[in-house]
């Protein structure tokens, strides 16, 4: 026992004469100098120097001296005393050891040079000593079976995937079996909810009931107004009947409806002098007053009705409403 106790005095000695130099120091130390086989000790590998100091960091392989292994390695951090005078770098290593009996970790080198001088340098740590206990076994007592595995209750996050597994799997099928009777049936899959489509009086109507509530010959854009209007009807007259008003004149225009049936005397009438108002505005920059716009409005709104080709009816009490300014 007093030699185990000398040669511990005498390689902590050495280690302190090793672990020095003038330049630089190191060192490596264990969080304790004993273990039981099988448990974890932390090694610590710390350089301190000149904060201009280029460290070739030293490697530990996975395997010390074939029994202690490495089984966790930290990152090397860094930090400043003495007002930056000097620099500490530092490693955390986790060992372990399956064999038990008296172990020592040889010296640790470390390779440095101190700019501006390109000289490499070396310095090491000090010998670790290491003692790995086994555990004590009573012998007078009966050897016991190894116990079986302990049972864990099942926590919600690990039935949780087969939960989500098992929705997908029944989502599944009730898709394929509702597809399948959709093509069964020759239905389609996706049906997407038709547009409602305007007939041509109908757009023409509502488009002149927006155009009536944005006002704007009453706000002085009296060309503006009349531009819209006549163009809401041009569109109308194509697609009602097939005639090509977004390109012809107002002399076209009335030419061309002169010989249709459902398109009576009354309604060109009332078209030719809207149409003729407009382009007064537009060409010769008439400025109408306040009856001439509400009229050609409302001649524009008894042209659709009256060309409509259905039977006629009134048009609404709002979109005929006149006096306003």
């Amino acid at each position: 026992m007093k030699r185990v106790k000398r040669w511990f005095i005498f390689l902590i000695l050495l280690a302190s004469l090793n672990g020095m130099t003038q330049n630089a120091r190191v060192s490596a130390s264990l969080d304790t100098s004993a273990m039981l086989i099988g448990d974890h000790v932390g090694l610590t590998l710390k350089f301190t120097g000149p904060p201009k100091a280029q460290v070739i960091w030293p490697f530990l392989p996975d395997t010390i001296l074939g029994n202690i292994s490495v089984i966790g390695r930290g990152k090397i951090d860094s930090s400043y005393a003495g007002n930056q005078k000097q620099i500490t770098l530092s490693q955390q290593f986790t060992l372990t050891c399956y064999d038990s009996g008296f172990y020592t970790i040889p010296p640790i080198t470390f390779r440095y040079r101190v700019l501006p001088d390109t000289t490499v340098q070396s310095v090491s740590s000090q010998l670790i000593p290491l003692m790995v206990h086994t555990l004590n076994v009573d012998t007078t007592q009966a050897i016991k079976p190894i116990a079986g595995p302990l049972r864990v209750p099942i926590t919600f996050r690990e039935i949780f995937p087969w939960i989500m597994l098992a929705i997908g799997v029944i989502s599944a099928i009730l898709f394929g079996i509702w597809y399948y009777h959709k093509r069964k049936k020759k239905q389609p899959v996706f049906q997407l909810k038709p547009k409602d489509v305007l007939s041509p009086h109908e757009m023409a109507l509502r488009e002149m009931e927006k155009l009536r509530v944005k006002k704007l010959w009453q706000s002085g854009k009296v060309k503006e107004y009349h531009s819209e209007l006549t163009e809401i009807l041009r569109k109308y007259i194509e697609d009602r009947f097939s005639v090509p008003a977004l390109e012809q004149t107002s002399g076209e225009i009335l030419e061309s409806l002169s010989g249709v049936s459902d398109c009576p005397r009354s309604a060109r009438e009332r078209l030719r002098n809207m149409l003729i108002l407009a382009d007064m505005v537009k060409f010769a920059k008439s400025v109408p007053i306040a009856s001439e716009n509400e009229q050609s409005l409302t001649d524009g709104i008894e042209f659709v009705y009256e060309t409509t080709g259905s039977a006629k009816t009134a048009p609404p009490e709002e979109t005929l409403a006149k006096g306003e300014t």
